[in-house]
């Protein structure tokens, strides 16, 4: 039979357990170093050191190489910010990992090995909250089990010695093989014919594996948390910076960057439409349609100055009432909406909240925080009590009306539907209203001294609209304006993004040079250029367009559907202007990935952890269990009431008759006491316990059994011998193991035909106890003759000895 080597599956085990941990911390650290390198140490380790013993470094090169990773780790820990003294205590673990990995290991390394694993699980789970993280975990709970378990069979047969070509999967010798089917050694019984590391060793790990995960599952659901404030450590801790820039929504809008701009697949928020008379769902194409939009758009911050490549809010422009310090209040009525939209936004939650504009209500219902309008910009923005944490999804609702809306005219504030009888009786109030509002306009976002930052750009808007003296009106100058930049092939859209002509604004740069660019290019040009021609605009942060999530059926909003467009503000209301290409940028946009597929299974598990695990309070906690504690107490007052027959009859015609109630919890209930009186039945076998003064007594006069009680007997006195002879036998060793010590201890004192007693008592002991095997009379006699033999003959020897 070919034998498996427990010491290869147990080099391979611990070098993937250590390697899984460290992936898991550079997961949760977002960085390759130096975690991430932990798996080719351990691969070499595993070949250099454990098979080969081509390396092996000493104990002072350790010392010197520890003290290295000291000096490093304390390096890095001096001038970090809280996370980067968390993140050097972390590579200290690694570095340290990596040192024991280099030594030759005995018990004692493997088990440093097995614990510097799990404390780089633990910071890891400090460092990320992620679904992923939970994934992994149940992954390294099972490999650490068959680890551990591996670990226990290489201890085990390393006190029994090592074979030629490493420890082997059996343990029986040629001798023992032929005189016994079981062999016990050192606390294992492993039978001959089968496999150390087989089906029965696989199935063993493979039940503590589910019963572990059971066990955890019941503590979870069933154990109360004390949830404490976010952390200093989970609110400084940012993704570190990618190498690359990738699309996504920004505060503020930069200009300028060199290189391809990656899409990127992130969420941002999922989001359900319903009309809101009938509560029948809409999808976004027919929403945008009768909002007037060619897809859906929500609606982010507004940034209305422009200076060095950079958009701004502008505040610091001139005196004067500011956006940030005065809100809006919603007071329209459901009657006056069509659309209700629930928005789950993803964390971490910034200030802005995104809708979808016109929008006349905008709810938070998660009674957590609330959202207010800023008064000027229109933006939405999350006011959150004390100790909310932003890592969080947030839930909220915006309702939206296409009535009364003129084309082309998106207004970003609240429609005023059912107030208008109000505006009409307070003219004075509504006027004073509109003067704030064009004073807002004309001092916040019209950008100074633009003839002097940006001559060109100012020399190409005069030839648009004219002069002071020949100036077209406004939504002429819109009309042209809009005209040069999309009409004809001048302009070309892409993520590409490159300077012709570093030494001029990157406005002019695109709008006089290379023509070429993407949203915020467009935005910025056609912003600037109603700025010069003296028309108050503003860019507008957000997103355009959605996908569907092919797992769950739920539109969701990406970072790839970051979009930036215009606000300009003509007759008095400020308007929506989407200048960028809208072709080519949903080329762009839809582009499909290969991994779609497995991009949205991965977003849907993201939703179920945070729903079931993170987002798991006490009072759910209660609200799961209750139903089965408030089933079980009734079930015992109805048979305290009205007895166990009527109670089961009852329960068989008001349930086990209805299939629409099989899958209450009281079925659940009696289907778990079913199940664990069936496995207690299983277990504690009464039927044994009832049935054991009929074997007692049929064994008392069954012959054979007498001659087995009579083998154990002899078997015991010929160790009782050996024992008072000076030879102290083992209780962990086998008969053969016995007759073998037994022969060498007492070689010089009996004769070779004299050796040859241990080993035909220990024979017979082995075919009486193991093999099943019934002796004859004579062959209990027999036996019996051995053992007062081998005992007569080792009492005289030692007598004569000592004579």
């Amino acid at each position: 039979m070919k034998t498996v080597n427990v010491e290869s599956v147990f080099f391979v085990s611990i070098a993937a357990a250590v390697s899984a941990s460290a992936m898991m911390l550079a997961s949760a650290e977002d960085s390759t170093w130096p975690a991430g390198w932990t798996p080719a140490v351990a691969a070499f380790s595993y070949f250099l050191i454990e098979r080969r013993q081509k390396l092996r470094l000493s104990v002072t090169g350790a010392n010197i190489l520890g003290l290295i990773c000291f000096g490093v780790a304390t390096y890095e820990f001096y001038g970090a910010s809280l996370l980067g003294k968390l993140l050097a205590g972390a590579h200290l673990l690694v570095y340290i990992t990596w040192v024991v990995l280099l030594l030759p290991k005995g018990i004692r390394q493997f088990w440093w090995i097995l614990a510097l694993s799990v404390l780089q699980i633990s910071v890891a789970s400090i460092l990320t909250n992620s679904p992923a993280f939970g994934a992994a975990l149940v992954g390294m709970l099972l490999l650490m089990i068959w680890t551990l378990s591996a670990f226990t069979l290489y201890r085990a047969r390393r006190r029994v010695g090592r074979s030629h070509n490493g420890i082997e999967d059996s343990l029986a010798s040629p001798q023992e093989t032929a005189e016994s089917a079981v062999i016990i050694r050192n606390g294992l019984q492993i039978d001959t014919d089968e496999r150390w590391v087989g089906w029965r060793f696989t199935g063993i790990v493979g039940f503590a594996f589910v019963a572990s995960l059971f066990v955890g599952g019941v503590a979870f659901a069933l154990f109360p948390r004390i949830w404490v404030p976010q952390s200093e450590l989970a609110r400084i801790r940012n993704t570190s910076e990618a190498l690359i820039h990738q699309t996504g929504f920004t505060d503020d809008v930069q200009l300028g960057e060199i290189g391809q701009i990656m899409q990127s697949d992130d969420r941002v928020l999922q989001f359900e439409i319903t009309r809101m008379d009938t509560s029948e769902s809409v999808v976004p194409d027919v929403f945008a349609q009768a909002m007037n939009l060619d897809e859906i758009m929500f609606r982010g911050n507004a940034l209305g100055h422009y200076a060095d490549g950079r958009w701004t809010s502008g505040s610091h422009q001139g005196m004067g009432r500011g956006d940030y310090e005065t809100t809006r209040g919603f007071n329209s009525r459901a009657a006056d909406s069509d659309f209700r939209i629930r928005i789950v936004q993803d964390p971490p939650i910034s200030t802005v909240a995104f809708a979808p504009v016109p929008f006349n209500n905008a709810v938070n219902r998660e009674r957590r925080g609330s959202i207010e309008q800023r008064r000027f910009s229109y933006s939405l923005v999350h006011q959150l009590r004390e100790g909310r944490p932003r890592s969080e999804p947030m839930v909220y609702e915006v309702w939206c009306t296409s009535r009364l809306l003129p084309q082309n005219r998106h207004q970003p504030r609240p429609n005023a539907v059912g107030l208008r009888e109000f505006f009409e009786i307070f003219q004075p109030m509504n006027g004073r209203r509109a003067s704030e509002e064009q004073d807002y306009a004309y001092q916040w976002c019209i950008t100074r001294n633009l003839q002097d930052s940006l001559p060109g750009l100012t020399r190409l808007t005069i030839e648009l609209c004219g002069s002071d003296t020949t100036r077209k009106t406004d939504r002429d100058c819109l009309r042209q304006i809009e005209q040069y930049l999309m009409g004809g092939d001048r302009f070309r859209y892409s993520l590409q993004g490159s300077i012709s002509d570093p030494s001029i604004d990157p406005v002019e740069d695109f709008l006089l040079n290379r023509q070429t660019g993407h949203c915020e290019y467009f935005a910025s040009t056609c912003a600037l250029m109603l700025q010069a021609a003296g028309i108050p605009a503003r860019v507008v942060n957000g997103y355009k367009g959605c996908d569907v999530n092919t797992v769950t059926g739920k539109f969701e909003v990406r970072q790839k559907h970051a979009h930036t467009w215009v606000e300009a503000f003509i007759d008095d209301n400020w308007e929506t202007i989407d200048p960028t290409p809208a072709a080519a940028r949903h080329d762009e946009v839809q582009t499909a990935g290969t991994l779609d597929w497995w991009r949205d299974l991965r977003t849907a598990m993201s939703d179920v952890w945070f729903d079931f695990v993170e987002k798991m309070s006490p009072q759910r906690q209660e609200a799961m269990v209750r139903p089965w504690i408030e089933s079980a107490k009734n079930a015992v007052e109805s048979v305290q009431r009205q007895g166990l027959w009527a109670t089961l009859k009852q329960f068989w015609n008001d349930v086990i008759r209805q299939p629409g109630r099989w899958y209450s919890g009281q079925v659940w209930l009696v289907t778990f006491v079913l199940l664990s009186g069936l496995v207690a039945v299983t277990r504690l076998r009464p039927d044994h316990w009832l049935a054991r003064p009929f074997r007692y007594l049929l064994s008392f006069l069954d012959r054979n059994h007498r001659n087995q009680k009579s083998v154990v007997r002899f078997y015991e006195q010929f160790r009782q011998t050996c024992r008072r002879n000076g030879l102290t036998l083992a209780p962990s060793q086998t008969a053969i193991e016995n007759a073998i010590a037994a022969r060498q201890f007492f070689a010089r004192k009996l004769s070779n035909g004299e050796l040859v007693l241990p080993d035909r008592i220990a024979g017979s002991f082995n075919r009486i106890r193991f093999g099943g095997t019934a002796l004859t009379d004579e062959a209990l006699d027999s036996l019996k003759a051995d053992v007062q033999q081998f005992a007569a003959l080792v009492s005289a020897k030692n007598r004569s000895h000592d004579g």
